[in-house]
């Protein structure tokens, strides 16, 4: 018997679908172990890689596809949905809980196909087809507006939403109904593994102890504000030449904002710039550094800046919506609008000049994580919505 008309109501069949390995192993992994532990049964589906093969290496069993370079290319992403409705129908799941526009849409048919009786759709927005003035993405908008909508309204589906924003822009936009939602914040943090580095009453280091260090951890891409802190960065170090800016991550091609190999070279060429490409160890990277940057145009609810309040570390980035859930104005960071060189320049430098401010905010960042933003709390409100979905 498939997977359609099985209505059990604990022990589910649970697959998590990404459409990068790297997403669910540093981002879901805790959520995967939280599920087995609750006695669930957990597979995976995601394209393959080395953190494929290091989940399979855990016990999960991980279904690979293959995702398009070109995320309008009509070809690939019919061959990504047979490959996720083959995996699907090998793995014959309960429930599959979906992450990112793409994979939402893609997995959403595979699971109407196969009559698969829960979904679960995590989204901060649409995606870049919705966000951009391609005339491309003008022209396939309104047409996946009407498979999202239609996908999302079927039986037996919830929407999780990192953000009360991102929850009422679909809302408003009757992509989604408001009952199917949920406010789940992002993945969490674990606080154990992410500590601050320094004792709490000790002071922080100050411009002239050593080079100060910024670090943005993400991936490569202009919509994630790289350009403006590099530029941000340049203006900063004039008159602070020491400063160094540390840049952890890889491009994405699919994504049309995605930096490519000579952009990416390029930083490196920048006097003060330090290229690390992708980075497993974030502990060890955050305790090597003093403030942490995400000037992003858009968020859900950014890993690296739970990472960063965790560890104690100081943030500037943007006032979106995202970011705005986890950074305290003036408290535990600055916030400043997007695209706003000249702002992030002026925050970076107050915080580079006020080792006190820095540890003020490294506590403020603590609390906040501890109080609403650890792995625990997320986890079990993630478990929560499979349990009530199977429920009804």
């Amino acid at each position: 018997m498939g997977a359609a008309g099985r209505r059990r109501l604990i022990g589910v069949h649970i697959t998590l679908t990404a459409n990068t390995d790297w997403y669910l192993f540093n981002f879901r992994r805790d959520l995967a172990r939280a599920a087995v532990a609750a006695g669930h049964e957990v597979s995976l589906v995601c394209p393959g890689g080395p953190y494929a093969e290091r989940l399979q290496g855990e016990g999960f069993e991980v279904r690979t596809y293959t995702v398009p370079t070109d995320s309008f290319s009509l070809a690939g992403n019919r061959r990504s949905l047979a490959e996720i409705t083959a995996a699907y129908q090998a793995l014959s799941p309960d429930l599959v809980h979906l992450h990112t526009p793409i994979c939402v849409l893609l997995g959403s048919l595979a699971g109407s196909k196969l009559e698969i009786p829960y979904r679960v759709a995590a989204l901060t927005g649409l995606g870049h087809v919705f966000t951009s003035e391609s005339m491309k993405a003008r022209v396939v908008r309104p047409g996946l507006r009407h498979v999202f909508r239609r996908e999302l309204a079927r039986p037996g589906t919830a929407v999780i939403f990192p953000n009360e924003a991102d929850r009422d822009e679909l809302v408003q936009a009757r992509v989604v109904e408001a009952a199917r939602t949920h406010l789940v914040r992002g993945s969490g943090v674990d606080i154990e593994r992410f500590r601050p580095r320094v004792d709490a009453n000790s002071a922080s280091r100050a411009v002239g102890d050593g080079p100060l260090r910024i670090l943005f951890a993400s991936r490569l891409l202009r919509e994630k504000g790289i350009e403006e802190l590099v530029e941000a960065f340049q203006a900063v170090r004039t008159d602070h030449p020491d400063v160094e800016l540390w840049i952890a991550g890889e491009p994405y091609r699919p994504n049309p904002t995605s930096l490519d190999e000579a952009e990416v070279a390029a930083l490196g060429q920048i006097p003060g710039v330090r290229v690390l490409g992708q980075v497993d160890d974030m502990p060890g990277l955050l305790a090597q550094v003093d403030i942490v940057a995400l000037p992003s145009w858009r968020e859900g609810t950014p890993k690296i800046l739970l990472e960063a309040a965790a560890c104690g570390l100081p943030i500037v980035a943007t006032d979106i919506p995202g970011c705005q859930g986890v950074v305290d104005p003036d408290q535990s960071g600055f916030l400043v609008p997007v695209r706003d060189v000249q702002a992030l320049a002026q925050a970076l430098k107050a915080l580079m000049t006020d080792p006190e401010r820095r540890l003020a905010f490294g506590r403020r960042g603590r609390e906040i994580v501890e109080r609403g933003f650890s792995t625990t709390e997320v986890n079990r409100a993630t478990l929560a919505v499979y349990d009530q979905l199977t429920r009804q």
